[in-house]
């Protein structure tokens, strides 16, 4: 391996001008920060990432946390930020974090700051207590700890515009597919859903699913049941795209008609939502946006701790698809 002083004895100059070169110290004049750098690219020398960690006492790995690696929205996530961690010269490693493992996950993986995706009220307390401790944490997504730096979605305005959309729409009997079954302050889709319902003078009412890896599949039997079970609902409007997805396919397999027999609407704008016979109305994630604005938050964290509390709020966009048209 090609070392800083194999250079500076082939370009005949000092050890620490190579260093100092290669680290672009400011007081290297121009010429020789080239002249240094060609003979670096020339001769295959690679920088010693532990050597710069030790000196720095940065590792350049940030990690990401979410809550599982079922869902499509949180791989598009981590795709993004992943795009920014490689532009930047950095590392990302993403973790599937739950209560249980999240201090042994940080006590084994040294990084230099986390990322976390609609972490749990226990995991947001951890994360607080990280930074505490001056370790930079930007919280993201539709629920966070409001008391680090953070990027939040209102899912809860974008829900009562979702919902507004259909109740104006002529639908009366709308279901909610969701796995939350119970009215927590942070689940906003829930929330958003029965303050609409209620404020229209509607009843609620819910299609139950379980967490799973093959949470499409498990839509698709799930919607049939309830409509063995219950009926058809005029409308379902869906936690996710992925359980949307699942729900589309189950209703075809019946051979019930979306639009014309039932309107879908889904959440978080995953790619695939436009890929079917009828596209799926959804709540577009602004993941775009909201990553690059989270990386930035890091950034200024890492570069100057004392910087006062970062905080943004973003609302998804209510794309209007065939499959939520009511029937003329």
């Amino acid at each position: 391996m090609v070392t800083q002083a194999q250079i500076a004895k082939k370009l005949g100059v000092s050890r620490q001008l190579v260093t100092f070169a290669l680290g672009d110290y400011p007081q290297v004049s121009k010429e020789s920060r080239e002249r240094i750098l060609a003979a670096a690219l020339e001769m295959g020398y690679r920088p010693n990432p532990h050597a710069r960690a030790l000196r720095s006492k940065r590792t350049g790995i940030i990690a990401l946390w979410i809550p599982d690696q079922i869902s499509t929205h949180y791989t598009h996530v981590a795709r993004e930020l992943g795009r920014l961690a490689k532009q930047a010269g950095q590392e990302l490693i993403i973790s599937e974090v739950g209560e249980a493992d999240m201090k042994q996950i940080w006590s084994n993986v040294p990084v230099d700051g986390i990322f976390a995706v609609d972490a749990s009220q226990s995991i947001q307390r951890e994360l607080e207590a990280f930074a505490a401790k001056s370790i930079p944490v930007v919280g993201l997504g539709t629920y966070c700890s409001l008391n680090t730096d953070h990027v939040r979605v209102d899912f809860l305005a974008g829900t009562m515009e979702a919902m507004a959309y259909l109740i104006d729409s002529g639908f009366r009997r709308i279901a909610h597919a969701t796995f939350v079954r119970k009215n927590v302050p942070h689940e906003s889709r829930r929330l958003g859903y029965l303050r609409a319902m209620r404020a229209a003078g509607l009843k609620p009412e819910f299609i139950y699913y379980p967490l799973s890896e093959r949470q499409r599949g498990i839509a698709r039997r799930l919607i049939q049941d309830h409509i063995n079970e219950k009926g058809l609902p005029e409308a379902i409007f869906c936690h996710s795209d992925d359980v949307a997805l699942g729900i589309y396919r189950g209703l075809c397999d019946l051979k019930l008609r979306v639009p014309g027999e039932v309107a879908l609407v889904g959440c978080d704008g995953i790619e695939d939502t436009e890929y079917l016979e009828h596209p799926l109305t959804t709540l577009v994630q602004p993941v775009a946006e909201m990553c690059t604005t989270a990386w930035k938050f890091m950034q200024q964290r890492l570069a100057t701790p004392a910087t006062p509390p970062q905080h943004a709020l973003l609302v998804p966009k209510l794309a209007v698809r065939e499959s939520s048209l009511r029937p003329a």
